[in-house]
C-alpha cells in the first residue's frame, strides 16, 4: 500500500496525508505567503484540506485507519505466516501502476554531523524532513526482518526504528525539526518514544547498520500496527543524495522456548508410559 503524494523536489517532505491552499508563513523570516491556488502538504499541517488517494487500499483510504497527522508513505499487511513484502517504487509500478515517491536522504535518520555557519561542531542528528515513515501490520504473532538497500547514490547504511502503534495525533504537524540526537546539548535519545511530536508511538527496537544483508527483527503481535522510521545513517546530510531504496521484508516462527519443548517431551512420555502399563495390565 502507497502514498500517491509527489514532491517537486527530491529535497523536499514526502508522504503528506493531505493537502491545503490556505498560505504560509516562512519560519525563519515570519512573511507570509497567502492562498496561491497550489495544495501544497505543509499548507495542510497534515489534518486539514484534501486526503491524498493511497494505492492497494479499499477506495485509495488511508491504510488501517491511519488518522494522525505526521506524514506517511507506505503500509505493509502480512496476512499469513511465512510471509514476505518488498516495498520500492517499482513494486508501487509493477502493482498498482503508480511509482510512489518511496527514497529518503543520505543522513535523515542521522546525519554526519558538521560545522555550522559560525565554526561551531554540530552533533550528528536525525532529520524529520526526508525521514520516510511506514506502518506494519501481521495477522499472526511471527518475527519480522527488514533489510533496506539503496537504489541511488549514498551508501547502503541505514538507521531503522521500530515503534508499537501508529500515530493518533490529529493536531497540527511540522515536518521541520530534528530528532535521534544522543550529544546534543539537549539530548534527542534514539530510544525515544513519539519523537516528531505525534501521539500513540512506544518505542520498541531500533537498529543503526541495516542494509542488504543485515536486518533488523522484531516480533509483530498478531493484530499490532507498527510504525517503521528510516533514513540513512552516517553518510551525510538529511538532504544530500536523496535516493529511492528497496525495502524486503520477510518473516519466520517466534522460537518455542527450550523449558516448552522439554515439558511437551515429557508428557509426551508420561502419556506413552501410561499406554503401555495399560496394556501390560490387561494382558
Amino acid at each position: 500500500m502507497y502514498n500517491t503524494f509527489t514532491t517537486t523536489s527530491a529535497s523536499s517532505t514526502d508522504g503528506w496525508t493531505r493537502v491545503n491552499d490556505i498560505g504560509s508563513t516562512n519560519s525563519t523570516t515570519g512573511v507570509y505567503t497567502p492562498p496561491d491556488g497550489i495544495f501544497t502538504g505543509p499548507e495542510s499541517k497534515g489534518n486539514s484540506g484534501n486526503l491524498v488517494p493511497w494505492v492497494g487500499t479499499a477506495g485509495g483510504a488511508l491504510p488501517f485507519g491511519y488518522a494522525g497527522s505526521s506524514h506517511l508513505n507506505w503500509a505493509a499487511h502480512l496476512h499469513s505466516a511465512g510471509s514476505s513484502l518488498t516495498v520500492s517504487a517499482a513494486d508501487a509500478l509493477a502493482d498498482y501502476g503508480v511509482a510512489a515517491e518511496i527514497d529518503t536522504g543520505a543522513g535523515a535518520w542521522l546525519d554526519a554531523g558538521g560545522v555550522s555557519s559560525t565554526g561551531a561542531p554540530i552533533a550528528p542528528t536525525g532529520w524529520r524532513h526526508q525521514t520516510d515513515i511506514g506502518l506494519i501490520k501481521s495477522d499472526v504473532t511471527q518475527k519480522v526482518t527488514i533489510n533496506l538497500s539503496t537504489l541511488g547514490s549514498f551508501n547502503n547504511n541505514f538507521g531503522v526504528t521500530v515503534f508499537t502503534g501508529m500515530d493518533t495525533n490529529t493536531g497540527n504537524y511540522s515536518h521541520h525539526g530534528s530528532w535521534n540526537c544522543p550529544t546534543c546539548a539537549t539530548p534527542k535519545p534514539l530510544t525515544a518514544s513519539n519523537p516528531f511530536g505525534t501521539s500513540g508511538l512506544a518505542y520498541l527496537t531500533h537498529d543503526e547498520s541495516v542494509d542488504a544483508l543485515n536486518g533488523l527483527t522484531f516480533t509483530a503481535v498478531a493484530g499490532q500496527i507498527y510504525s517503521i522510521y528510516l533514513g540513512g545513517n552516517g553518510v551525510g546530510r538529511w538532504s544530500q543524495n536523496v535516493a529511492g531504496y528497496s525495502m524486503d521484508i520477510t518473516t519466520s516462527a517466534v522460537p518455542v522456548p527450550g523449558a516448552v519443548w522439554l515439558f511437551g517431551s515429557a508428557m509426551a512420555g508420561l502419556i506413552g508410559f501410561g499406554g503401555r502399563r495399560k496394556a501390560a495390565v490387561a494382558a
